[in-house]
């Protein structure tokens, strides 16, 4: 059924209906058709604007609402970012937060391979300025001095 066939046998349907009519004064299919393009139809035109006087220049345009053509912020897009947080109010700090332990418990250093993940041993750390300098004439003191090719 098309469209217009489909709007015309509405209009036939609620006009023709007693019970809808009873105490109102009969309605023609045009005038429903009307009232039906006056609620659903295109919004009237806006007035044209003001006409000029004299040299003047009138510049008319529509105010348009362009919030659809908006990018949303970082705070719109993500409420607990870093940007949407620093608005000057004052916030809990984050016990679980860098510098803070956040890997799995761990009983002390008691670590027991194949029951549990143990943790690398910890690198090496040497102080190289507490080293004794190379006695004089030694092959540590010619490598250091160039002498002798490094092995």
């Amino acid at each position: 059924m098309s469209r217009s066939a489909g709007l015309a046998a509405l209009i036939m349907i609620i006009a023709g209906n007693p019970a809808y009519s009873q105490g109102q004064p009969p309605v023609s299919a045009e005038q429903v058709a009307e009232n039906a393009r006056k609620a659903y139809g295109p919004p009237p035109p806006e007035p044209a604007c003001a006409p000029a006087q004299g040299d003047e220049i009138v510049v008319c345009a529509r105010q348009e609402d362009n919030s659809q053509f908006r990018v949303k912020s970082s705070t719109e897009l993500d409420p607990e970012s870093e940007e949407a947080l620093d608005d000057g109010l004052p916030r809990a700090p984050d016990v679980a937060g860098p510098g803070i332990f956040k890997g799995p418990a761990t009983v002390g250093k008691l670590c027991i391979p194949g029951l549990q993940k143990c943790p690398p041993p910890p690198a090496l750390m040497i102080d190289l300025s507490a080293l004794p300098e190379a006695p004089e004439g030694s092959d540590a003191d010619k490598v250091g001095k160039g002498e002798i090719p490094g092995r």
